[in-house]
């Protein structure tokens, strides 16, 4: 007897049913994250085959570290355990601090050091560190907007103009900017918003937008004591989140070498001579921007002296740890400023190097400005 139409419909979806169905990925997994070092926020997911590990870019984790060898060591499973495998690199592998030889196991909370970086294990759901991933790219998408709005160097003319500035991994919120106000005087300033995170970022975008468009109602912005009373009043901290700012701002006539500035919360300009000296600490003791209402803000003027030098900075060059242990701190890095000085060395770039030589570790845990200006 022939089958029917539903008969051969019947033997297709059974069929069909006896497919092996595709396997579904676990929810977790293990990763390999660089924790510390030039290349720190790098990871890659452990799978069933070996990840290869060197300075080379055809690595499965690619490492730029001029102590890490070009193939220096592989990782995988074996036995269900986590190995490394050092593949004969000129400064080795360390599990823990001990150095591998030929093969070790690599136990969860051990840290693995690979030249300058140190590599974690975690054990993690997957679509956690998708979103911490998304995280990571939003704050590094916002941290290169900052960075478009910050002024070109001016290397040439009656005010000379040159800066540093590294975000965070975090993504901090300082921002700074100079500009001319009119055809006789020049401002600048640098702010520093507490905090970290897009919401730090975006508070110090706010500030900038209005000092650059000058949208303070009522106020003359030759006088920085009436910027800084007018910001106070305007971004009060209880109505931002609780997020206030320090700012020291400056305004210079070249004409006759006058200074008029005043600070919030700042850190201290410091003031050299064209020999190198530190010829003054140009400080206030008034409060953040933010913190207490309607607060006199002071102006003090000054006469420059000719070929002399102004430096503006935010806290992320001295708040660290250095790797002695000692906290690194304002005064020592005006000191060291100063001799970068005296021997020719004061360009910014060439001072955040120093700076970062004595720090523990590469990872910046808040945003670095420098801001050097002279006439």
């Amino acid at each position: 007897m022939g089958k029917s139409k539903g008969d051969d419909t019947t033997e297709l979806v059974s069929a069909q049913t006896r497919l092996p169905s595709k396997p579904v990925a676990e929810p977790v997994a293990h990763f390999v994250v660089v924790v510390d070092g030039s290349e720190a926020g790098k990871k890659i997911e452990l799978g069933l085959d070996a990840v290869s590990v060197g300075r080379a870019e055809d690595n499965a984790l690619s490492l730029a570290d001029p102590c890490v060898s070009g193939h220096h060591c592989t990782i995988g499973f074996i036995d269900g355990r986590v190995w490394v495998e050092d593949r004969g690199s000129t400064n080795g592998s360390y599990v823990d601090e001990v150095r591998v030889a030929g093969r070790a196991e690599w136990p969860i909370t051990a840290p693995l050091r690979l030249g300058n970086q140190v590599l974690r294990r975690e054990y993690r759901h997957r679509e956690e560190v998708r979103k911490a991933d998304a995280l990571s790219e939003d704050l590094r998408r916002a941290a290169h907007y900052v960075q478009s709005l910050l002024p070109a160097p001016l290397p040439r003319g009656p005010v000379k103009a040159a800066w540093r500035f590294v975000p965070s991994a975090g993504l901090g919120g300082d921002i700074f900017d100079y500009f001319w106000l009119d055809a006789d005087h020049f401002v600048f300033y640098l702010v520093d918003v507490c905090g970290h995170g897009t919401g730090a970022a975006l508070h110090s975008v706010s500030v900038f937008n209005l000092l650059r468009q000058r949208a303070l109602a009522g106020v003359d912005f030759h006088h920085p004591a009436q910027v800084l009373a007018a910001l106070n009043r305007s971004m009060p901290m209880d109505r931002y989140n609780d997020m206030y700012f320090t700012v020291w701002y400056g305004v210079l006539r070249p004409a006759d070498h006058s200074l008029d500035y005043a600070a919030a919360g700042h850190p201290p300009a410091l003031l050299f001579d064209h020999q190198g000296g530190l010829l003054e600490r140009l400080e206030s003791p008034d409060p953040p921007i933010g913190v207490i209402g309607e607060t006199d803000y002071r102006e003090a003027r000054l006469t420059l002296p000719p070929a002399s030098l102004i430096y503006l900075y935010s806290d992320g060059l001295y708040e660290f740890t250095t790797g002695n242990g000692d906290i690194w701190s304002c005064d020592a890095f005006a000191y060291l400023l100063e001799q970068q000085l005296k021997i020719g060395q004061g360009q910014p770039e060439l001072v955040f190097q120093q700076v970062r030589k004595l720090a523990a570790t590469e990872q910046i845990e808040d945003d670095i400005s420098l801001l050097r200006i002279g006439s």
